[in-house]
Formats: C-alpha cells, sequence, structure tokens
C-alpha cells in the first residue's frame, strides 16, 4: 500500500495535464488541418472536437487537482476498498486505460474509423475495469457509439473518420 496516495494521484493527475497540453498545442495542430480562411460560417472547423475534448479534459483534470491539492478526499486505494481483486492496484487499472485510449487513437482510429475504434475502445476499457457479463460489456459500447453516430452524423452532418479499411 502505498504511505503516500495524495502524492501518486498529484503525480498522475500532472502527467496527464502535460500529456493533454502536449496533445492540444503539438498533436492537434500538425495533425489537423484546418482550411485557410475557414470561418464558423462554414461550420465547424475540422479541429473544432480535438480542441474541445482537450479543453474540457484538461478542466476536468485541473479541477481534481486542485482539489487533491486542497487537501480534499481521494479515493481509498483497492487494497482498503475490499475489491475482489485486491492488491492489482488502481494503478494498473490507470496504466491499462491510458494505453488502451493511446491504441485507440494512434492505432484504430485511423485503420478502423471511429466508430469500430470506439466500440473496441469502450469494450477494452471495461474489460480492464474488471467486467467479465457479456450483456454489460456489448450494451453500453452500442449504445454510446449509437449516440455519437445519431449525434455527429444525423444531427450535425459531421463525418467521423472511416479509417483505412473502409475508405473507398
Amino acid at each position: 500500500m502505498d504511505p503516500h496516495p495524495r502524492r501518486g494521484e498529484i503525480a498522475l493527475l500532472s502527467g496527464m495535464l502535460l500529456a493533454d497540453a502536449a496533445f492540444y498545442f503539438v498533436a492537434i495542430p500538425y495533425g489537423i488541418k484546418d482550411p485557410e480562411g475557414f470561418g464558423l460560417d462554414q461550420g465547424l472547423p475540422p479541429s473544432f472536437s480535438a480542441r474541445a475534448a482537450a479543453i474540457l479534459t484538461a478542466l476536468i483534470m485541473g479541477v481534481r487537482l486542485a482539489w487533491v491539492l486542497a487537501g480534499g478526499e481521494i479515493a481509498a486505494p483497492d487494497e482498503e476498498a475490499g475489491n475482489r481483486e485486491a492488491g492489482t492496484g488502481s494503478w494498473r487499472r490507470n496504466a491499462a486505460g491510458i494505453g488502451i485510449a493511446l491504441v485507440f487513437a494512434m492505432v484504430l482510429v485511423p485503420l478502423a474509423g471511429y466508430y469500430l475504434a470506439a466500440f473496441c475502445m469502450i469494450l477494452a476499457l471495461m474489460t480492464a475495469m474488471g467486467e467479465r457479463r457479456w450483456l454489460h460489456l456489448l450494451g453500453p459500447p452500442v449504445a454510446v457509439v449509437g449516440l455519437i453516430w445519431l449525434l455527429f452524423d444525423r444531427i450535425f452532418s459531421i463525418r467521423l473518420p472511416s479509417g483505412m479499411l473502409f475508405d473507398g
């Protein structure tokens, strides 16, 4: 058991904020090109969703970091919470979640497209968090991907990446 769990959470949040800043200031400008002279009268620029996600993520992590730094309550480690997988530690799940998200963003979306990649990512995250029941594993990814499709494709008419496997 970590004698200083607060330090671990502060380190994790700080590292994630740095990664989010790198995504916002490096990955988005070099990876998503907005056309010259693109204005809001033509709709939202291609980088809008990525920038909005990075800003919201930074806001959520910043609020949590401020809470932890101010001495707010932190989650009990798995060993104390009576988790059925006691001893595995939440850091492994955090690392697995980060790894799954990186595979999603860097491999699955360009290859298989957003919808299939999102389904696989949610399924992998739920499995990493300990879910083993098939109905519970399949229901949320189908619902989330369906809602994303409805919102982006049908309502906003924004085409999400289809991936190399499904292009052309």
